[in-house]
């Protein structure tokens, strides 16, 4: 059998031959009985089956397309490296792009045309003609093609086969099977996959081209699309050939056009749909990682487009996969080939997904949930697990939480000292993520999630932000300035700006970015009693922490967890839990609405369990911790515990203060009035409310005021 002509003029990129495959026998065996092995006689026999073609008894639209395909065919047959006339080309073009425009309108159409004889392999053939001749015109010259014009003429001829498989195939099986059974889809791949090479490396081409081919390569991933569209059986054939012989699929995903992706990942949705198996060749080959991680990589900027329908279908793939118990092979896919010395765990593409994952959990609130088993929640409570422990290594603390006093103590380094690459966003999204479905969850659910190690994990945590980021309430002070204290009073002065205070995020948003607030605006001076202006000191703005709620995140999870959960509360006292609780039931900048959620959680560790209750009813006070006591020694206060546990403030006194005595009050005031003629009615009215002051027991009341203890 021939092969297809020259390739010695075809691009680099341009795959090997293809066989032509001859059309079938006619109805009417015309052929001689002969075996033929000469070349002219296989030639007569092609030129003998193309003139005995019934076309009287086929669909109209089925005898154009073989009267169209006549002239290419039989150049091609008579092995010719000629290119054929000009109208041929074009006639052939319009008549396949007219038939194609037929069948999108009429199912009944597409049905006939599929069942006419000799249709799908004379198709085949006029695919292979279309490759090779695009071949010949592709690839040499500067603007990447031998002549403009035929090279127009090649991708509109190749353009419009793709748009007539394409309709053919839709919503009929036979035609989808047909298509595969004669192997539409080797040519079509062939031309798509040198299209876009072209694309890639020709840099001079014509707009009108770059638009042409462009137009020709995205209706071919239509085509490939079509034929496998809710057909399982062409689907378990064609599609492990995108994942280990053919990387066709990473090719178009690969490119700029949008739209393309979109086909692309329309392909990829349809063919993943509630099937496991199907979606492993995505987690368990080379292609399929780099398809994830592809898709994964344009989902930032599919979000940027207006009106971009690509990411709901990236949407859709992957809480496809999330509903199918992938999660787990999804986090361990974009871990492939990682470094083992490397000493963080996560990369941006699990961000990325982490953040999908959290995105589609948040958005079921009012509708069906999103079907997660409880093999996902378990994977994640080990990714926590592992992410706790590096994070704890990063920071040289040791991997066991410390007691809260030596807590108190240690001296970490700065924030701007370590590095704990992308964990730590991670650790925040698979917190919230945690913090969502533990609300779902039934008693036997948590107590697996506890047996798991979640409860030591969320312990670990809040021991290490504890020491990394102390508690904080004096961020949203506005700075004291000498200056502005010493101004006049007669005269209106500007508002000093205050840095606004952090806001609560909602459980959309990301907890890495910071809330955009402005300061509030200094208040109007008039002109004629503005002061000059004050020097002003250099001010930075405040950086917000990389852990900014995350304790509150965690507390939360702790919540959830206890909640009519008798053994969980058990778990929760024996490793510790409600002590930690306990600490953390108090306001704290860093973690808005801490309190409100540990009084929650305690609440729910409390909850129908004596001995949690006893526990906390055999607490004593042991004081005022350190930095409570500097905060209060900065705003001019003491504090103090009682025996009952009463927490008492009072003025901080000072160091040396010596209250004046009777004698040198009344000796001062006699001192004063006998400068001014009037001493000896000074002294008797001075004695006089002493000695009343001690009748009634009020001596030196003004100090006891000043010093009396008040209760909080």
């Amino acid at each position: 059998m021939p092969t297809v002509a020259d390739a010695h003029s075809v691009h680099q990129h341009q795959p090997g031959p293809l066989q032509q495959q001859p059309p079938p026998p006619p109805p009417l065996p015309l052929q001689t009985s002969q075996p033929t092995t000469s070349c002219s006689s296989f030639q007569q026999q092609q030129r003998e089956a193309f003139a005995h073609y019934d076309l009287k008894h086929m669909p109209d639209a089925a005898a154009r397309l073989l009267t169209a395909w006549e002239p290419l065919l039989e150049r091609m047959n008579a092995g010719c490296s000629a290119p054929p006339a000009y109208e041929h080309l074009a006639e052939a073009t319009s008549v396949v792009d007219q038939i194609a425009k037929e069948l999108a309108k009429k199912i009944d159409l597409r049905i006939a045309v599929g069942q006419s004889p000799h249709i799908f392999p004379s198709l085949r053939n006029a695919f292979i003609f279309s490759r090779n001749h695009l071949f010949c015109v592709f690839g040499v010259g500067r603007q990447g093609v031998a002549c403009p014009t035929r090279a127009e003429r090649a991708v509109d001829l190749a353009a419009a086969h793709f748009m007539f498989v394409r309709n053919l195939s839709a919503q009929v099986r036979t035609n989808q099977y047909s298509a595969w059974e004669q192997g539409l889809y080797e040519p079509a791949e062939e031309i798509m996959s040198y299209l876009c090479s072209w694309l890639a490396t020709t840099k001079d081409c014509c707009s009108v081209m770059r638009d042409k081919v462009a137009k020709c390569v995205s209706m071919g991933t239509q085509m490939l699309a079509n034929m496998m569209t809710a057909n399982p059986d062409v689907q378990d054939k064609l599609w492990p050939r995108y994942f280990q012989d053919s990387e066709l699929l990473g090719q178009l995903l690969a490119t700029c056009d949008i739209n393309r992706v979109t086909y692309v990942l329309i392909c990829i949705y349809n063919c993943t749909l509630k099937c496991r198996e199907r979606c492993k060749y995505m987690t368990d080959t080379r292609i399929g990682r780099d398809l994830l991680k592809g898709m994964l990589d344009k989902t930032a900027k599919m979000l940027c487009e207006d009106e971009c329908s690509a990411f709901d279908y990236v949407y859709a793939i992957f809480s496809n996969l999330i509903e199918l118990d992938m999660t787990p092979d999804i986090m361990c896919a974009m871990c492939y080939g990682r470094d083992e010395q490397r000493p963080h765990l996560l990369f941006q593409h699990h961000i990325t997904f982490l953040q999908l994952l959290d995105g589609m959990v948040s958005a079921q609130r009012g509708g069906p949930p999103l079907e997660l088993s409880i093999d996902t929640a378990l994977f994640l409570v080990c990714v926590t697990k592992k992410l706790v422990r590096l994070v704890r290594k990063g920071a040289e603390l040791t991997e066991t939480r410390s007691k809260p006093a030596e807590s108190a103590h240690q001296q970490p380094k700065s924030l701007e000292q370590l590095s704990f690459g992308l964990d730590v966003e991670g650790l925040v999204l698979v917190a919230q993520f945690l913090g969502r479905i533990t609300q779902e969850m039934g008693p036997d659910a948590k107590l697996k999630l506890m047996h798991a190690g979640l409860g030591d994990a969320l312990l670990d945590l809040l021991d290490f932000l504890t020491i990394i980021q102390p508690r904080s309430t004096l961020k949203t002070l506005p700075p004291v300035s000498k200056q502005c204290t010493a101004t006049s009073t007669s005269s209106p002065s500007p508002e000093p700006h205050r840095q606004a205070a952090p806001l609560p995020i909602s459980a959309e948003a990301s907890t890495c970015n910071p809330p955009k607030t402005s300061p509030s605006s200094p208040a109007t001076v008039p002109a004629s009693e503005q002061q000059p202006p004050l020097p002003q000191q250099p001010t930075q703005q405040q950086k917000q922490s990389p852990f900014f709620m995350l304790k509150t995140d965690t507390i939360r999870i702790i919540a959830n967890l206890s909640y009519e959960a008798t053994e969980v509360q058990d778990a929760f006292r024996n490793i510790g839990g409600v002590h930690a609780v306990l600490n953390h039931c108090a306001i704290d900048d860093d973690n808005p609405y801490i309190k409100e959620h540990s009084i929650l959680a305690l609440h729910n560790l409390l909850d129908s369990n004596p001995q949690n209750q006893d526990l906390v009813a055999q607490l004593r006070p042991q004081g005022i911790d350190r930095e409570t006591n500097a905060m209060l020694h900065n705003m001019g206060k003491s504090a103090s515990v009682s025996s009952t546990g009463k927490v008492r403030v009072a003025p901080l006194l000072p160091e040396k203060q010596q209250q004046p005595s009777k004698q040198s009050y009344i000796a001062e005031i006699a001192t004063a009035d006998a400068e001014s003629g009037q001493a000896a009615p000074a002294v008797a009215d001075a004695e006089r409310d002493a000695r009343l002051r001690t009748q009634l027991g009020i001596e030196d009341l003004q100090s006891k005021i000043s010093f009396m203890e008040v209760d909080m």
